[in-house]
């Protein structure tokens, strides 16, 4: 519907884009504009209609905007973008998903825009980029080759970091386009790039190479290039697979990006003395730079050059970056050093991060060797002031390390669990000690209080039933709490373990050797290999059970279980 001049709004003024990737969020109130006045005539400019029903959802959108909410002026603005055929809108709803990196919006208006105005180029490029973040490979690269059209190359090999993990269909759909981009534009280096890295997915290595060669004869430094090439000598086993990087290396010296990927390349390939060797270079010029430091660091570290290694360490700490796992090998180095106090102290100033678990556990570790059970809750009790987001996950790790003071791990999880009441690893982990300790009531309770707030913890029915059928004669309760573990989690060999063991009990032997076959097959461990020797010595299989009781053994000689088994049964392995 169009409607009438009079109510009429110019789309130009309502729906302006900014000049860059954000919003504009000043705006003034959209007004009725129809024609504009020169000195000599009124100039009569072109509407664009606009139905009645979309006139307040468009005004809404830019009061939204106005206050700031970007997440319904954007629903707002997408939603009159699929409606409406006017690519200035889908253009504005675009830059909008940008600017608050909604992806999947952003895919839907860039490919919204390119329906709506196919020669634009960048709005093609847009749509392959969103498409390609959005995990819609095929897509994407359908955009991709539509830019490439327009001239608006784009990186189209971003598309290809999953294609393992694609379907064969897509695959093909993929490779196929990214050579069809190749072909058509053999003076591209992103898609004699792309093109080289489909070949080498598919193993044709020689193929690979007469994609990048052209690259390398145009860009010597184009550092992707380099190091593709330096790859397939890799790939090919040849005798001096970094010839051609090293040679660039030499050549442009300055280049500290490609030294630098040089230096990691010669690290992920065991190489550390000479990917040190690059380190030092690359230190030179950019002394203060924090990740080379840190790298640096981790290098000499791993080559056993302490000193160097604290020293780096100690400067990266000095420029305020990656703090905790500066702290985490400093006190590894001190640790090495016997220095143990100075070792607890870096341990402990490792915050939550990946290296914070290791952190603690090594810290206790030195704590058990020199100190006290006091000494270890007073670091636990100053960890958790200054880690309270971490206190959980470290009553948990204080309980563990008590284990070898009477009930004082117990004393840790009660504890822990005054402060966190539902907590499952502090339930599970204190009836694991209960167990240790014979205490059967005490565990079934915490075990039971889990079951109470989720009936389907597939950890805790197994738990319970593998218990109960070590500890009791409540054989059928057992096989109960395990037969719904076991529908919860199909296929755990943990379980079926459990199960079998539990069949063995009940008598039903068939059963039970079928399911610890599957678990020892699934998960070799010495205690199914235990299990399983046992349900075939019973049955008059004697030579059988040696044999899987010897293979527990080979893995884990004197296992505790395997022992007892063959000496309650009499068995003797010669």
């Amino acid at each position: 519907m169009i409607v009438p001049r009079s109510a009429s709004i110019s789309l130009a003024l309502l729906l302006a884009a900014c000049a860059t990737s954000a919003p504009d969020l000043n705006v003034e109130a959209p007004v009725a504009v129809y024609e504009v006045e020169t000195a000599d005539t009124l100039v009569p400019q072109p509407e664009t209609p606009i139905p009645n029903e979309s006139l307040l959802p468009l005004l809404q959108a830019e009061f939204a905007l106005r206050q700031r909410d970007f997440e319904q002026g954007l629903a707002l603005l997408a939603e009159q973008a699929i409606l409406l055929e006017d690519p200035a809108l889908a253009r504005r709803a675009l830059r909008l998903a940008e600017f608050v990196n909604v992806t999947d919006q952003a895919a839907m208006m860039a490919v919204r825009l390119v329906e709506l105005d196919p020669d634009d180029g960048a709005a093609a490029a847009a749509a392959s980029g969103w498409l390609s973040r959005a995990g819609r490979p095929v897509d994407a690269v359908y955009y991709a080759k539509l830019a490439f059209e327009h001239g608006h190359p784009v990186n189209v090999a971003t598309n290809l970091g999953n294609y393992d993990a694609l379907d064969e269909g897509s695959q093909i759909a993929i490779a196929g386009t990214i050579r069809a981009i190749a072909a058509q534009w053999p003076e591209n280096d992103q898609a004699a790039i792309a093109a080289c890295l489909v070949a080498r997915l598919e193993g044709d290595l020689k193929r690979a190479e007469s994609f990048i060669l052209p690259v390398l004869k145009r860009s010597p430094t184009d550092i992707r290039a380099v190091m593709l090439w330096t790859q397939l000598m890799l790939d090919q086993g040849v005798d001096d697979p970094f010839n051609l990087l090293a040679t660039t290396v030499a050549r442009y010296p300055d280049n500290q990006e490609l030294r630098l990927q040089y230096a990691r390349l010669l690290g992920s390939e065991g190489n550390y003395p000479s990917a040190r060797a690059q380190f030092v270079l690359l230190l030179e010029r950019d002394p203060e730079n924090a990740e080379l430091l840190s790298t640096a660091a981790l290098l000499d570290f791993e080559l056993e050059y302490f000193d160097a290694a604290l020293s780096k360490f100690q400067q990266v700490i000095t420029l305020g970056e990656t703090l905790d796992e500066a702290h985490y090998y400093i006190g590894r180095i001190e640790m090495a050093n016997d220095r143990y106090p100075e070792a607890i102290a870096a341990f402990a100033a490792v915050g939550p991060s990946r290296e914070f678990r290791d952190a603690k556990a090594l810290a206790v570790q030195l704590l058990i060797d020199t100190a006290f059970a006091s000494d270890i809750k007073a670091f636990f009790d100053n960890q958790r002031r200054a880690y309270p987001n971490a206190a959980e996950q470290l009553f948990l790790l204080e309980a563990d390390s008590l284990r070898d003071w009477s009930g004082e791990s117990i004393k840790a999880y009660d504890r822990g669990l005054i402060a966190f009441p539902q907590s499952f690893s502090l339930l599970y982990g204190r009836a694991m000690v209960h167990e240790s300790e014979g205490q059967l009531g005490e565990m079934e309770n915490d075990l039971r209080s889990i079951l109470a707030q989720d009936p389907n913890h597939a950890a805790t029915l197994n738990a319970l039933g593998y218990t109960l059928t070590n500890h009791t004669q409540r054989y059928e309760e057992a096989a109960d709490l395990i037969e719904r573990a076991l529908a919860l989690s199909p296929g755990d060999p943990a379980i079926l373990d459990s199960l079998g063991w539990v069949y063995y009990k009940l008598g039903q032997y068939n059963d039970s050797e079928a399911l610890l076959r599957e678990a020892h097959s699934a998960l070799p461990d010495p205690e199914v290999a235990a299990h399983l020797g046992e349900v075939l010595w019973v049955q008059g299989r004697q030579f059988e059970a040696r044999d899987v009781w010897r293979d527990g053994l080979s893995r884990v000689p004197d296992h505790p279980i395997i022992l007892e088994t063959v000496k309650r049964l009499g068995a003797e392995l010669p």
